[in-house]
Order: C-alpha cells, then structure tokens, then sequence
C-alpha cells in the first residue's frame, strides 16, 4: 500500500467516523437535549446539503493545486467543527448547522481521493487503490454504528474528541506530504473512455458521456440506500423491534465489518483482472438486484435477527462497487479525475440529502408500518441495476486498466 492509498485511507475513516455516528447517537442525543421528531430529517440531511456544495470546486482544485494540501485543509478544519461539537453544541439548531458547516468542510475528500488515485497510482492497482480506500470508509462507518456500545461506557462527547484528534493527524500528514510529492503525469497507457486526458481544460465530453451519466445515476441511488440505511436503521430497530442500543450497535457494526472486508476481498481480486467497462457495469448490477431484495425484505422482517442478515447480506453486496461503477470516475477522463468525480458525486450527494427526508417522511414512526420504507429500498435499487447495466451498452469492452505489452 503506497502513501497515497494510506493517506486518504485515514482520511475517509476518520471522515467517516466523525459524520456517521449521528444516526446512530440520535435516540441518546433526543434523550439528552430533547430534539423534536420534527428536526430530525433535517438535521440528518444537514451534512449532505453542505456536502453538495463544494465537491465540483473541490475536484478542480485538487486537479490545478495537489489533493494533498486539500485533503490537509479539508479534515483540519472538520476537526475544529468536531471539536466544537463535543463541547458547545446543545441545541438543535446548533447541530444542524454544525453539521452543514461540517459537511461544505469535507465536500473536496472524495474528488481529491479520485485525483490522487488517478495520478500517483499504476493503472493496474487503481481498482485495488479505490477498493482499500472505499473499505476504509466504511470501516469507519463500522465504528460508527458501533459508536452507542463506546458512549453508553464513556460517553458519546469522547466519540467526536477523539475522531477530531484522529483528523488533525491526518492533516499533518497530508501537509508534509504536499510538501514532498509531485505530481505524476496520468499514464499514457490506460484506457479512457475519450482519449482527451491531454487537454488543459475539463474534457465536457467525458462529463457527459453515455457510460459516465449512467455511472452518477448508480452512485445516486447508492448514496440513496446507504444514507437512508445510516439515518434510520436505528431508529427501525428501536421503534419497531425495542432492541437495545448494545443490539443496535451489534447489528450495525457487524453489517459495516462484513462489508469492508467484501470490499477488499473484491478489490484485491479485480487488481489481477483486466476489468472492461462492462464487467464494472455487471458487477454493480448485480450487486443492486442483490441489495434490493435484501433492503425490502430487511424493513418487512418480523425479528431483529432476521433483519439483521438482511442488512449483512446487503452490505456484503454493496462491496462490489468499489470495482464495479467507482473506478470509472478515474478511468474517463485521468488528468481530470478530480473535476469529474466532484461532478459526479454533487450529483449522488442529492440523494444523501434525499435519502433521509424522503424516508422520514413516508411513514410513521410510531404505526410500526415500514413497508413504505421496504418499497423505497426495493424500487430504487432496482434502477440502479438498470443504470449500471446501461453501463454494460456505452462503456464499451475496452479496459480502463489495461496496459500495452
């Protein structure tokens, strides 16, 4: 594993700490600052609304200035926002906003990952790359839904202290490493989908190509199921099941940890395939049909345990896309990977946005009545195999990784 993968490996974990443990210390936080049902699609979508913000100017400015100083400024001042909300945020309204502001700070992560990926990594380990990376973040989404085992010990004010000091870290090393790298060339050899990584503006026809618009509607619908899941499974296992927060945090965590190890397990695997287009189109595919029937039957389960697979089985799938629609953000366009990733992930940022609010919306938490919830999860993973089987038609057979012998 090279300093980049390292890099932002620790820098989406402890991202995905710091943002993530809200849905799962909800009912603690209600309990203890008396937050209205009311508020609470809001301050779960809060992130993902500042989120949307900066992606685009933040690919950009990882492509022109380095994703290292990014990253460094990125998750330094998301360390302060975690800081402050440990100790001086106790309404509402101050969590909302701490959690946009929070989310404007973190927006240039994921497009600085794409473009680092895409200009210091072989061609060959790109896949491998994305998939350790994507592993991390949801390893730290692990410890998120394992977060209410650590506050009912020691509280949850020490969760965010100590995912704020992790990123500090970060940042010192992302700044040092700004200070050694240069930046490398994308290679000549890999295959993008239009040969027009040379030129010095954004490449509007990579943006815009069939194969790279079907693969912003799979990391919608991605972002859709997975923001929906984080902001309510909790709630669902509480309300309708009254498993305890240790179950809960059992149940989430064990879920995350099946699927960061799906996910390395593929990557490392996919690293010694020459993987076209369209296999990543199929990969994603199936991979949607899977979650689908897993989400819907999840929300509909009779017992904690029966739903508790469902959301195993689910998350195992869900590993198959750090091989199957991701990798084509750095394999469309490489000296612009930065700008298009930000692209893309504006777009899938939307549904995080969405996720919750339409989910909270459209139902009633105290009926018990989750078969709406059923039918989003259901209904929406179904498109997503159809965008990435579209991939399948207007990718084409070439493969973004392959090299000349």
């Amino acid at each position: 594993m090279n300093k980049t993968t390292l890099l932002f490996a620790a820098a989406r974990f402890a991202s995905a700490v710091g943002r993530l443990c809200l849905g799962p210390f909800l009912p603690l936080l209600t309990e203890a600052f008396h937050f209205p049902d009311s508020a609470k699609p809001a301050l779960l979508s809060s992130y993902s609304s500042g989120y949307i913000l900066t992606q685009i100017i933040g690919g950009y400015l990882a492509d022109q200035y380095g994703f290292a100083i990014v990253t460094s400024i990125s998750v330094g001042l998301s360390a302060f926002i975690l800081f402050y909300i440990s100790s001086a945020a106790f309404t509402v309204v101050q969590w909302t906003s701490a959690f946009f502001i929070l989310g404007i700070l973190a927006g240039p992560l994921f497009p600085a990952g794409s473009a680092a990926i895409s200009t210091c990594v072989p061609p060959t380990k790109r896949a491998a790359s994305a998939a350790i990376i994507d592993a991390s973040a949801s390893a730290g989404t692990t410890v998120a839904s394992l977060s209410p085992l650590i506050a009912v010990s020691i509280g949850w004010r020490f969760v965010y202290q100590a995912t704020a000091v992790c990123l500090c870290f970060v940042a010192v090393a992302a700044w040092n490493l700004h200070d050694k790298i240069q930046r490398q060339s994308a290679s000549a050899e890999s295959r993008e989908l239009l040969n027009d990584s040379k030129s010095e503006k954004v490449p509007t026809a990579a943006l815009l190509h069939p194969a790279s618009l079907c693969t912003y509607l799979c990391h919608f619908v991605d972002n859709f199921t997975k923001y929906s899941i984080n902001s309510w499974a909790s709630t669902m296992l509480f309300s309708k099941h009254g498993a305890s927060l240790e179950m809960i945090g059992l149940i989430l965590g064990c879920q995350e940890a099946v699927g960061v190890v799906s996910k390395v397990l593929v990557g490392v695997w996919f690293s010694s395939v020459k993987a076209s287009f369209r296999m990543r189109g199929l990969n994603s595919a199936v991979a949607f049909l899977i979650q689908g029937l897993a989400l819907g039957s999840c929300f509909l389960a009779k017992h904690p345990k029966h739903a508790a697979v469902c959301m195993i089985v689910s998350s195992s799938a869900a590993g198959a896309h750090s091989v199957g629609f991701r990798p084509i953000y750095f394999e469309a366009s490489a000296k612009h990977a930065g700008a298009i990733s930000g692209v893309g992930n504006t777009i899938a940022s939307f549904a995080s946005v969405l996720g919750p609010l339409v989910i909270g919306s459209s139902f009633d938490e105290n009926s018990g009545n989750w078969w709406s919830v059923a039918m989003w999860m259901f209904v929406a993973n179904i498109l997503g195999a159809f965008f990435a089987i579209s991939i399948t038609f207007f990718g084409g057979k070439q493969s973004p990784s392959k090299r000349k012998e």
